[in-house]
């Protein structure tokens, strides 16, 4: 068994820049809506301004951020997708009580036709 797929490299590469990509956009959008939320709409939002402003405090009321934050970001998401959801524990626990009963039923019906 090989540890590593040199025929996977391309696939890594692709979704290694999509997730920049997606890490870069994420993090734009959430400057985005700081600025509409502290500078922009201030006034318009009043007390809710001031709580986005005191959660995540800024110098000048800037979101700025580089190519270090991207990466730590895209870190972040790539982790979070890889965890493993107790929802799917209990749909494959279902699935297989399904199978199981349909089984037991199979058996019966058989059994019932061959007496």
């Amino acid at each position: 068994m090989q540890i590593v797929a040199p025929a996977r490299f391309l696939d890594g590469v692709v979704f290694g820049v999509f997730l920049l990509f997606v890490s870069g956009t994420g993090l734009f959008l959430f400057g985005e809506f700081h600025k509409m939320c502290v500078i922009t709409e201030a006034k318009k939002l009043g007390m809710f301004a001031d709580i986005v402003d005191k959660i995540f405090p800024f110098p000048n009321k800037k979101f700025v951020f580089n190519l270090t934050h991207i990466l730590l970001f895209a870190i972040l998401i790539s982790l979070l997708a890889m965890a493993h959801h107790p929802a799917q524990d209990a749909v494959q626990a279902e699935t297989e009580r399904e199978l199981k009963k349909a089984e037991k039923r199979e058996q019966k019906e058989k059994a019932s036709k061959g007496e």
